[in-house]
C-alpha cells in the first residue's frame, strides 16, 4: 500500500450494489482527480444484471481484484442501494483459498456498512463511513465536511468534522467523558447480518453508530428489537444516531362504521415520540444530532476508529490507525 497523499495515493471505485448512474460516477471520479487523486473506473461499474451493478461474481471478482492490486490504496464503492450482502460469501471462499488482501481503506456507506464491517473484521482494513461518488451531490455540500473528507483519506486528521455544535443527549448522559471504538452503520444492513456467517461485531465495550433512511417508525424500533434481543447491545459504552432521513410514522386507516368516514386509527407520531420510545428505553447513553448519513448530514465518520464523546456532546475522534503518524 502506498504511503503518499495526493497524487500519489490511488483509488480504485467498484460496484458492488445497485446498478450506477454513468454519468454521475463520471462527474464524481473528475471531482476526486481535482483533488489531486490517481482515480480509476472499473469497467464493472457500468454492468447491470437484475437490479445489481453486474452478476454477484463479477461485483466481487472487481472487489477482490482491486483489493489485491498492490497499486492501489483507497477502495471507493461508487454507490449503494443494495446487493453488496451477496457478495460476502464469495469474498469468504476467496480469503480462505487466497489469503488476506493487503491492507487498504474502504470508502462509502449505507449498503456497503456490510463490506464494512467484513473487511475491518476479517481482513484489518481502515473503513470510512462517506459519500460515494455516483451520488447526485458528491461534493456539493458543506465545504467543511469535503474538506474533512479529503483529509481523512489522504491520512490526515480533519479537525472539528462534524461541526461546532454538540450532540444532544436523550439518555443517560455520562457523568465522565465515554472513550472507545465506534463501530456500526446503516441500521438496516447492521440488523440484516444478524445470524449470518458475517454477522455483526457485538458492541460491548463500544460506541455504536446508527443511521438510516426511508424507514417507518415501527421499521425502525423493529430493527433495533432485533439487535438487542441477540445481544449485540449487550455491555455497549453509548449509542450515537446520525441522520434517520425521511423516516416517518403512518398509521393504519380504518372505516369508521359509525358513519363510513376513513379515519387514522392511532394518533401520528413524530421523529421526537419515535427517539424516545425507540431508543431512549435501551438503558444506555443515547446521543443524537450527528450529521452523518444519507442526509442533510454527510460528514465523513472514520469507522472502527476510537473516539471521545463527554456529557456536554463534545465528539472527537482521539486515533484512527489509517492517520499518519
Amino acid at each position: 500500500m502506498g504511503e503518499g497523499t495526493g497524487a500519489e495515493m490511488k483509488i480504485a471505485i467498484v460496484a458492488a450494489s445497485s446498478v450506477v448512474p454513468e454519468e454521475q460516477l463520471l462527474r464524481g471520479a473528475d471531482r476526486l482527480r481535482a483533488e489531486g487523486f490517481d482515480v480509476s473506473v472499473d469497467p464493472q461499474c457500468l454492468a447491470q444484471h437484475f437490479t445489481y451493478a453486474g452478476e454477484d461474481a463479477g461485483r466481487a471478482q472487481a472487489f477482490w481484484g482491486a483489493a489485491n492490486d498492490p497499486s492501489v490504496d483507497v477502495i471507493w464503492a461508487a454507490r449503494g442501494g443494495y446487493g453488496a450482502a451477496r457478495l460476502l460469501p464469495i469474498l469468504d471462499e476467496l480469503t480462505a483459498a487466497q489469503g488476506v488482501p493487503p491492507r487498504k481503506l474502504l470508502v462509502g456507506y449505507s449498503d456497503v456498512t456490510v463490506l464494512h464491517e467484513f473487511v475491518r473484521a476479517k481482513w484489518g482494513w481502515a473503513t470510512l463511513h462517506a459519500p460515494m461518488p455516483a451520488s447526485a451531490n458528491f461534493g456539493a455540500y458543506d465545504a467543511v465536511w469535503w474538506k474533512a473528507l479529503i483529509d481523512l483519506v489522504n491520512q490526515k486528521h480533519p479537525g472539528p468534522a462534524w461541526g461546532k455544535s454538540p450532540l444532544t443527549w436523550i439518555a443517560s448522559p455520562p457523568g465522565t467523558p465515554i472513550a472507545g471504538q465506534l463501530i456500526g452503520g446503516n441500521l438496516a444492513l447492521w440488523a440484516s447480518a444478524i445470524g449470518t456467517p458475517s454477522s455483526p461485531t457485538p458492541a460491548s465495550e463500544k460506541i455504536l453508530f446508527l443511521e438510516d433512511v426511508g424507514e417507518r417508525f415501527y421499521r425502525i424500533d423493529r430493527m433495533i428489537t432485533q439487535v438487542r434481543q441477540a445481544g449485540l447491545l449487550e455491555g455497549a459504552l453509548a449509542i450515537v444516531l446520525g441522520d434517520f432521513t425521511d423516516c416517518s410514522d403512518d398509521p393504519p386507516r380504518m372505516i369508521r362504521s359509525s358513519d363510513g368516514i376513513e379515519a387514522p386509527l392511532r394518533p401520528k407520531y413524530e421523529w421526537a415520540d419515535a427517539l424516545r420510545e425507540i431508543f431512549a428505553t435501551l438503558g444506555l447513553p443515547v446521543a443524537v444530532g450527528l450529521p452523518v448519513g444519507h442526509g442533510p448530514g454527510f460528514a465523513p465518520l472514520p469507522l472502527g476508529a476510537r473516539y471521545r464523546l463527554d456529557g456536554a456532546g463534545a465528539f472527537e475522534l482521539t486515533a484512527w490507525s489509517w492517520l499518519g503518524g
